[in-house]
């Protein structure tokens, strides 16, 4: 029998990292099988015409195991005051949309806090380029949350090239060597 880890991934969500929590705990839980509880595809069972009570109880006992597997898993890597605040929850998804919700905000006050935490960001003395790389990278992934969608294809296509090129600059300007 597979041992099952209590702490399924090595982020403990505090908020501030979201980003990175809900990427690795993205991939954990397709890695389980339990994704489609989370994202919706798979709802509580409604019984079919003509099924066995048996049947359709096993089901939803399936489900329900199912579903407060990833609810665990969201417990075991966030810090208390977030996952005290899943008890009103019945379902991952629930606690999933309010955990994108509440963490991936697109206001202007959350876009200034990003933009001014970038512009502090310096390379340290002996730091690893691919660590600081990663260190602002986390940032930025942050700020597009907050981009438009665009409608056409060579717009995003443009901007996003835009971005990149404006991305650069920045860690060239916080990198020790320039």
């Amino acid at each position: 029998m597979e041992k099952e880890n209590s702490s399924p991934i090595q982020t403990i969500l505090n908020g501030s990292n979201y980003i990175t929590w809900s990427q690795a705990m993205r991939s954990f839980l397709k890695g389980k099988r339990l994704w489609r509880y989370v994202n919706g595809d798979f709802t509580i069972p409604t019984k079919e015409k003509d099924e066995a009570d048996s049947k359709f109880k096993d089901r939803i006992e399936e489900w329900d195991v199912k579903n407060h597997q990833a609810i665990t898993f969201f417990r075991n890597s966030s810090v208390s005051k977030i996952n005290l605040q899943f008890g009103n929850y019945d379902t991952a998804k629930e606690i999933w949309d309010l955990l994108a919700s509440r963490y991936t905000t697109s206001n202007l006050s959350h876009q200034y806090q990003i933009m001014s935490s970038l512009s502090k960001q310096k390379q340290e003395p002996g730091q690893p380029v691919a660590d600081f790389l990663s260190q602002i990278q986390s940032l930025w992934d942050q700020l597009t949350l907050s981009e438009p969608k665009w409608l056409h294809t060579e717009d995003a296509t443009l901007y996003h090239t835009y971005r990149d090129q404006q991305r650069l600059i920045q860690f060239l300007m916080a990198h020790s060597g320039f």
